[in-house]
């Protein structure tokens, strides 16, 4: 489907040690680079700086521990404000669950990803907060796709944990006071779901090898240039790059770019997001609903997803 790019990787002179780990390994298959990263985009946090005032906050000190989360919570909450709107869906229930499984010290699947771990202690831990965030009046119940970004713009919650890609929605926004700030820590250690963008050229029959050729140019033109594509709202995948002028220089970019060393990807095997959308996203959306108890939900989740991991197993070695 997609051509071996290790020649790109070796006339752009890219090294492991010119990028985070985990976006430098997922773009490699069986010894071969078959992406070339251009950036990351975490999951980060959002709050809304005139709601946090209302609630006898200061809204230049986002919560950054649970502690001093809950209590900002239940401080909005004793002056009539849901603070924080727990989605259902994956954006951004399903992203916040997947950054607080790493928060409680705990991962998807196993090593290899042939069996789900998010019913471990650590995801019924990071589920229970989200359903208790609602069970406690924090949050609306049955929050519709996409309504806490409209309630943050509206002045009706306060904090928001969303993609880096609002960065520029919300500046356009006039009188929106808010700020930006990485996740804050819920669990035991630091973690945030993220995900990249990676450059790979199609293996089609017959194309032309001068605009195979022309492609690789691109590339490696725009990865040289990526701080420019980082003001579109993305953290550059290349250290060098974030560590330019122009770069620091932006806004809130560098902020989200704080979560870098401690971002989680979604393991690179093949079928995964199916796994995800048949087995996980609806547990999530079950217990946020407060239809299920979020062990009963992941224990059956689990048990889907291990089946559709060995489906996928199956189906993707014979082909």
């Amino acid at each position: 489907m997609i051509l071996a790019l290790d020649d790109v990787a070796s006339a752009l002179n890219l090294k492991e040690s010119d990028f985070v780990p985990v976006v430098w390994k997922a773009g490699e298959y069986d010894g071969k680079r078959y992406g070339i990263p251009l950036d990351i985009h975490p999951l980060g946090f959002y709050y809304n700086k005139s709601v946090m005032e209302e609630g006898g906050l200061n809204p230049d000190s986002p919560p950054q521990t649970k502690d001093d989360y809950m209590a900002a919570l239940e401080q909005m909450k004793s002056k009539g404000i849901q603070g924080h709107w727990m989605s259902p869906f994956l954006f951004t229930g399903g992203l916040t669950f997947q950054a607080l499984i790493y928060q409680f010290g705990g991962e998807l699947y196993n090593a290899d990803a042939t069996k789900a771990n998010f019913n471990s202690d650590a995801g019924v831990s990071a589920l229970t907060w989200m359903v208790d965030v609602v069970k406690d009046g924090y949050s609306p119940k049955d929050v519709a796709q996409d309504a806490e970004l409209t309630a943050f713009q509206n002045g009706e919650n306060a904090f928001m944990w969303n993609g880096i890609w609002n960065i520029n929605p919300l500046d356009d926004i006039k009188d929106l006071e808010w700020g930006a700030a990485p996740l804050p820590q819920i669990g035991s250690e630091k973690g945030a779901w993220a995900n990249s963008h990676n450059f790979v050229i199609m293996n089609k029959r017959g194309q032309d090898p001068n605009k195979v050729a022309a492609s690789k140019v691109f590339i490696n033109w725009v990865s040289q240039h990526s701080e420019e594509w980082a003001k579109s709202g993305q953290v550059p995948a290349r250290n060098s790059v974030r560590d330019s002028q122009t770069f620091k220089s932006l806004k809130w970019q560098p902020v989200f770019a704080e979560e870098i060393t401690y971002v989680q990807f979604t393991p690179p095997v093949p079928g995964i997001a199916d796994v995800y959308t048949g087995s996980l996203e609806p547990a999530i959306n079950e217990a946020v609903l407060l239809k299920k108890e979020p062990k009963a939900a992941l224990d059956e989740a689990a048990g889907k997803a291990d089946e559709l991991l060995e489906e996928n197993k199956q189906k993707y070695q014979a082909a």
